[in-house]
């Protein structure tokens, strides 16, 4: 099936001046609440979608993890990201009917001041950071399971109901979400992660060897995950209670009886292209192996992102672009016909039908169109700065259907990073202006 992204008006690349189309914004906002599992206060993030205030219906929610619930919903979180969140892709994705209406929250697994990460676990430790705002007694596998989801579903209006509940998350928050879903499987539905930091099996590095096998992410020489893995009084950390919380040994020490429960998951899986201090790509290779042998299958056409995937923000936006359609369809959504998207009301003698994004590295995006009078068409690939980078098409065309392809190259033959680009189709009765994913 095709990927189709909408086309957007021509003088103010916006909603609000397409026929029969409003302008979609949802609204972020902070919630707080008393954590009986954490015994402090406890803040969020939370997207509200279009409409919310409004009506009464009841939505699916999406819980995203990486540290501090700030994260995702910052466009300044690095200087990959360009100045866009969240927010504004799940506006988009919403407006484009590529996804239903949903909530979103930013979970806080850390403390207050992002220094001391809380992964999702209990703390074995919580003494060694007492003095840090936000931590309490570090029960935060509690904090999630028995807390904060009760508290969404019952402050908001959440369908709360497993098949409308989804996970997803970027590197710590990756190794996150499919713990929290491994753990507790019969609370959730669909399950995503980009270049998660997740745990070797067993702890030991199967790239080493001989000699010190074990995972030095997650065994440490230092006290980065003392607090939750390293008892009082002890120079180690806890390496079997660190097992309780590695993705592949819940795999293995599944009971028979409840593996069914397993079944019921999906799973949208993507990585960075690079590993060491690039990316995660080993670990999450490692990670689909074990899954696989359990039965338990990747629907990300891909597990590598793309082809210059890296272990940053910019990447990390563009698996959510992909895995939210995903997450969407898990709770019933089926995105609108071709038709409904690509009304023919924009140009008199020009339609778009549909534009293919890349879904793996390499592949071209492509623009289907159909002309209904001889005219000249000029195509135009255009960086999210509005430059000109590629001229794909030039020339006279008459009545009939066309397919065009772009092959990731700017003008000189060199291939662009991967990322959302305009496609801009130029003719005598105006200009048409459509976004494409590209993934090297």
């Amino acid at each position: 099936m095709l990927d189709i992204m909408e086309k957007v008006n021509r003088e103010e690349n916006t909603q609000e001046n397409v026929p029969g189309k409003k302008k979609l914004a949802g609204r972020v906002t902070k919630g707080q609440f008393f954590s009986t599992s954490l015994g402090i206060e406890k803040t969020y993030r939370i997207y509200l979608p279009p409409g919310y205030a409004e009506s009464n219906h009841r939505y699916p929610v999406v819980y995203l993890f990486r540290g501090h619930e700030d994260e995702w919903f910052n466009p300044g979180q690095d200087d990959t990201r360009g100045g866009s969140s969240v927010e504004d892709l799940a506006n988009e994705l919403i407006g484009n009917g590529e996804i239903g209406e949903m909530i979103i929250v930013g979970v806080g697994l850390t403390s207050e001041d992002n220094q001391i990460h809380g992964l999702g676990v209990n703390f074995l430790n919580p003494g060694l950071v007492r003095k840090r705002k936000g931590i309490g007694s570090g029960q935060f596998e509690n904090f999630f399971v028995k807390d904060l989801i009760g508290h969404i579903d019952t402050t908001y209006r959440t369908l709360p109901s497993p098949d409308a509940r989804a996970l997803d998350g970027f590197s710590l928050g990756g190794f996150s979400s499919l713990m929290f879903a491994l753990k507790y499987p019969h609370l959730f539905t669909s399950i995503g992660s980009y270049d998660g930091s997740f745990m070797f099996y067993n702890l030991q590095d199967p790239r080493i060897g001989e000699g010190d096998c074990r995972d030095h992410l997650w065994l440490r020489d230092d006290s980065m995950f003392a607090p939750a893995f390293r008892p009082p009084g002890k120079k180690k950390y806890d390496r079997e209670y660190m097992l309780t919380y590695s993705v592949g040994n819940i795999l293995e020490n599944y009971p028979e009886k409840q593996k069914q429960q397993l079944s019921s998951l999906r799973f949208f899986i993507t990585c960075a292209a690079y590993d060491g201090f690039q990316g995660n790509r080993d670990r999450s290779v490692h990670l689909m192996t074990l899954l696989q042998l359990h039965g338990l299958q990747n629907s990300a056409p891909s597990l590598i992102l793309a082809n210059d995937a890296l272990h940053n923000w910019k990447f990390a936006d563009l698996h959510l672009r992909k895995s939210l359609p995903f997450h969407s369809a898990s709770f019933g959504y089926s995105p609108p016909t071709a038709e409904s998207m690509f009304p023919n009301s924009y140009l008199e003698h020009l339609e778009v039908i549909s534009i293919a994004n890349s879904r793996v590295g390499g592949e071209r995006p492509q623009l289907f169109f159909h002309v209904y009078k001889k005219m000249k068409i000029r195509v135009e690939i255009l960086t999210s700065t509005e430059k000109v980078i590629r001229l794909v098409l030039n020339k006279t065309l008459t009545p009939g259907n066309y397919q065009i392809s772009w092959d990731g190259k700017d003008q000189s033959g060199r291939m662009v990073s991967s990322g959302v680009y305009t496609v801009r189709m130029i003719t005598p009765e105006g200009i048409l202006p459509l976004r494409v994913l590209w993934l090297q």
